[in-house]
């Protein structure tokens, strides 16, 4: 809380103030006094001004509201009537007289067809507002209704009683929603919280509580810790509420986990009356028996929270820069590692090009197993020669043999000899050159492979030289 920031001034009346509400949609704040008076004024951090000043009950007006277009202020008294003004001119547009049979309490707008009274006996009303007449009764409550809020998005009033219950009304149907049970306590005031999850009461011995939605039957936590009644409850987020309390103070309150946030306000330890917040949420508006009505900033409360907001977006923000930058980089990656087995395609379908009339080392192969003796016809004849018969062919090589060789003639006589003869030398140097011709074969084949597989023979390398380096 800081006192020293700029401010509405405080509203001052000679009588006490029992209820305050403001515009839902412009500056002005109304308030209702013990004479049964009625003020709207035009509030500014400057200046105030006074635009309505009536007096439209006999009694005290002990509550009021505004139309969800602030058009219409709408005014219930313990005179048992209860009235809708207009705004701008203060001129009466409906009244119903004897609304009740015990004077009201509490009045609520709930939409624009229907608002709801409740009296001190806890006697709960919906009124039609266009056609002027009751809509609906209820006499759940044995005791005065202290509260009720409306959830628009189940069409739920809920209210509270001196009795200790909290009941719920669907405003379409005849009868009650749910009752709860008698809570040991009286309940004063009540707010829907949570997004519609929770529903938080405030009780006379200071403790706060918890319903969960639906389960109105007993409450599902409690949060002690207000050393008096907790008189008023302003709801400032879902998370966050303003207590009222009979000790003068307005407390800021966080659920889930429950505590003490700071406090708002201070009205010399006497008892708040009530605690509203401003359409713009910059101000909240607190009555007590001083007969002012004072202003408090709470701007800071959803500053902070913009703040968070903004830090929670960045930091999305940044999360969503992170995954879309490392999905570049998983791209990238799968394109280099298709490039390489792009380029290893090629270098597998170059190595498939045909070597001497061969496309591959299987044909290959299997070339020379088909013709293996196909170029060298007369060394099988040579073979199958019998050592014992010498024939004119066996002659006839040796004489070629001697041709291209005199020495080896001149050695054996020009007959030869059966285990060495010239044409033994000759099928032993024809062998000699078809392997020369298959090792060169061989070692096309391994640079192919290794032209195939450069990573893998890489590999082999670095491991033989790190194996024979560890020696």
């Amino acid at each position: 809380m800081d006192d020293t920031a700029a401010r509405p001034k405080s509203l001052k009346f000679k009588e006490p103030v029992i209820d305050v509400a403001f515009s839902p949609t412009t500056n002005l704040v109304a308030s209702s006094l013990i004479t049964g008076h009625v003020f709207v004024h035009k509030y500014d951090v400057g200046s105030n001004q006074r635009q309505v000043r009536g007096k439209p009950h006999k009694k005290s007006c002990r509550s009021l509201c505004f139309s969800g277009d602030g058009s219409l202020l709408y005014t219930a008294s313990k005179d048992r009537s209860w009235q809708a003004m207009d705004v701008e001119t203060g001129a009466e547009t409906t009244r119903i007289d004897a609304a009740h049979e015990k004077p009201l309490n509490l009045i609520k707008y709930v939409n624009e067809q229907i608002v709801a009274t409740g009296d001190e006996a806890g006697c709960v009303k919906l009124w039609d507002v266009r056609q002027k007449k009751q809509a609906f009764s209820y006499s759940e409550h044995v005791d005065y209704v202290s509260d009720m809020v409306f959830h628009a998005p189940k069409r739920h009033l809920l209210a509270t009683s001196g009795d200790g219950c909290l009941s719920v009304y669907d405003v379409r149907k005849a009868k009650p929603f749910q009752v709860s049970a008698n809570q040991d306590d009286e309940l004063l005031s009540v707010a829907v919280i949570r997004g519609g999850s929770k529903v938080v009461v405030g009780e006379t011995d200071g403790v706060m509580g918890i319903f969960s939605y639906g389960q109105f039957g007993d409450v599902t936590d409690r949060f002690p810790g207000h050393p008096q009644s907790i008189d008023s409850i302003c709801k400032l987020t879902e998370d966050l509420c303003v207590t009222g309390s009979s000790d003068g103070l307005l407390r800021i309150v966080q659920f889930f986990p429950h505590k003490l946030i700071g406090v708002a306000g201070d009205h010399q330890a006497l008892p708040v009356e009530k605690v509203v917040l401003s359409h713009d949420q910059q101000w909240l508006a607190s009555c007590s028996h001083d007969h002012t009505v004072h202003f408090w900033d709470i701007g800071y409360i959803y500053a902070d929270e913009d703040e968070d907001d903004e830090a929670s977006e960045a930091a999305e923000q940044k999360d969503t820069n992170e995954s879309k930058e490392d999905d570049e980089l998983d791209a990238q990656a799968v394109a280099i590692r298709i490039s390489r087995d792009v380029d290893s395609d090629d270098e597998e379908d170059e190595s498939e090009v045909d070597i001497d009339g061969c496309s591959d080392a299987g044909e290959l192969r299997t070339s020379e197993e088909t013709h293996p003796e196909e170029t060298h016809p007369e060394e099988t004849q040579t073979d199958v020669a019998q050592p014992d018969k010498p024939s004119l062919d066996a002659g006839a090589d040796s004489e070629e043999v001697d041709i291209e060789d005199n020495s080896e003639s001149e050695s054996d006589n020009g007959w030869g000899s059966w285990g060495g003869s010239s044409d033994d030398e000759a099928k032993a140097a024809k062998p000699k050159k078809k392997r020369r011709k298959g090792e060169e074969l061989a070692d096309k084949r391994k640079a192919r492979v290794e032209l195939a597989r450069p990573t893998q023979s890489h590999k082999r390398k670095t491991e033989r030289k790190a194996f024979f380096a560890g020696l």
